[in-house]
């Protein structure tokens, strides 16, 4: 037949749509059928269409083909658990590989049940090993040697319970302990990746670096983050302290994927050791994207959201100051502070390479490192995906980095309309910000980010940002 030979054809020659388009003609047909389902799937898991897959591999129930349905929910997972919106539901979905991981997690020596009533009491140690006790499973932190789980106030240990059960458990945000009194010193939820490392550039030189160390293997990688790490420690005279942990592991009994329960989560070895380093205040590289951009493509009042007052009254009951020093900078801005530093060439964002550069095939390599000069490939499979998304990930910032580049002619035309706009202001700085730094801190941190990047001028250019004429609650 000759639709069948073009099938085959464009599916051998790389033209995905071309192979689709023949396929869908063939697949009611019962001697066409097996052949053009093969080719349906196998064309939308190049092009990654994930959720195409899983829809039609639940309706069609094809054995042979079975094995695309658990690599889909794989990725969707992923994509999920990086913040990426997925159309389809994952409920009642769970990674293969989430349980092999959770069968081979440590447990500890003596085991106990899980205390719903009193949420703190599941927090133990052995040795050096602190553990904690959730429904469904064990986790655990590995803390200097002369730690101890005895001397760390109440309301850290509740913060903690929350940030990690809290999207799951109700229980674990109604348990409010007594407050503790605030320490001197400030710690910075470290990844050693751009924008933490921007935070810590304009932060006091004595603030302290906490690491978050996945302690089980994953496509994850540590080495560039310890490359900076051992810079610092070796060349600085910095201490920075790696704290392995594996409660990632929470999210996988709750059909998503390895990350951390909530974004602040990334610091409950800091918050752990709060008390244990006379810690006041905790620090988050987290950018303009995350904070005034909901998403990295809409404008909002960030001061007076829900999230930022309750995060912010929370860990100040835990006598925390809820510290966001670049939360007025953009992503291209903490890139920007980086590049002045003479700490750019031990530092890359890339989590898939060994420490020597990026993968060049990422989004990250894309948006972190090609503005850096740093070689990627544009047509790699994941950055066009994403860059053919109905809404990009992290839009503002994706969209300023092709412009940066000079690649506007080289990408997808649904995003071209989107490039017509100006991003000269883009890594300059919100003057607003201002105001949510702790006052301990302020105007150290304000000397600091003026000394690097210039200030928006009103009226300010992120305040009109709303890329997609998205209407927020």
């Amino acid at each position: 037949m000759i639709r069948r030979t073009l099938m085959r054809r464009a599916y051998n020659a790389g033209n995905y749509s071309k192979a689709l388009h023949h396929a869908e003609k063939l697949v009611d047909i019962p001697r066409e059928q097996k052949l053009a389902r093969s080719v349906i799937i196998r064309s939308y898991w190049n092009q990654q269409q994930y959720e195409e897959i899983v829809q039609l591999l639940q309706q069609w129930k094809d054995s042979e083909l079975l094995p695309y349905l658990q690599k889909s929910i794989d990725q969707l997972l992923v994509l999920e658990a990086r913040g990426e919106e997925v159309s389809i539901s994952l409920r009642g979905f769970q990674s293969k590989r989430h349980a092999s991981l959770q069968k081979n997690q440590p447990i500890p020596v003596s085991e106990r049940e899980w205390n719903k009533e009193k949420i703190i009491e599941n927090f133990f140690q052995e040795n050096q090993r602190i553990w904690f006790r959730f429904p469904q499973n064990y986790c655990y932190w590995d803390m200097p040697e002369d730690f101890n789980i005895e001397q760390v106030h109440p309301s850290l240990l509740g913060l903690v319970a929350e940030l990690l059960l809290s999207p799951w458990h109700k229980e674990a945000k109604l348990q409010i302990q007594s407050p503790r009194k605030k320490g001197s010193h400030l710690g910075l939820s470290f990844s050693a990746g751009t924008d933490s490392t921007a935070a810590y550039l304009v932060l006091p030189d004595d603030t302290i670096l906490g690491y978050h160390e996945r302690s089980f293997e994953s496509q994850l990688k540590h080495d560039n983050a310890k490359k900076l790490i051992n810079h610092l420690i070796d060349v600085h005279d910095r201490k920075v302290l790696s704290i392995p942990s594996n409660h990632e592991i929470i999210r996988t009994y709750h059909d998503q994927s390895i990350g951390f329960s909530t974004d602040l989560a990334c610091a409950s070895h800091l918050i752990l050791l709060a008390d244990h380093l006379d810690l006041g205040g905790i620090a988050f590289g987290m950018p303009v994207d995350n904070s005034w951009l909901w998403k990295g493509r809409v404008f909002r009042n960030f001061e007076n959201t829900p999230y930022f007052q309750y995060w912010t009254k929370r860990f100040s009951h835990a006598g925390l100051d809820l510290t966001l020093p670049i939360a007025g900078v953009s992503e291209a801005g903490a890139m920007k502070i980086c590049q002045q530093s003479e700490l750019l060439p031990y530092l890359n964002s890339c989590m898939r390479k060994n420490g020597n550069g990026g993968c060049g095939e990422c989004w990250k390599c894309f948006h972190k490192n090609g503005p850096l000069g740093r070689p990627f490939n544009f047509n790699a499979k994941e950055i066009q995906v994403f860059l053919n998304r109905k809404i990009i990930p992290t839009a503002m910032h994706a969209l300023w980095a092709i412009d940066i580049m000079g690649l506007k002619n080289q990408a997808p035309l649904s995003i071209q309309e989107l490039l017509e706009n100006d991003f000269s202001w883009w890594d300059k700085v919100y003057p607003p910000s201002k105001e949510i730094i702790p006052s301990q801190w302020r105007e150290h941190v304000w000397e600091r980010i003026s000394t690097y990047l210039e200030m928006m001028e009103a009226p300010y250019p992120l305040e009109m940002v709303n890329l997609y004429n998205e209407i927020l609650e």
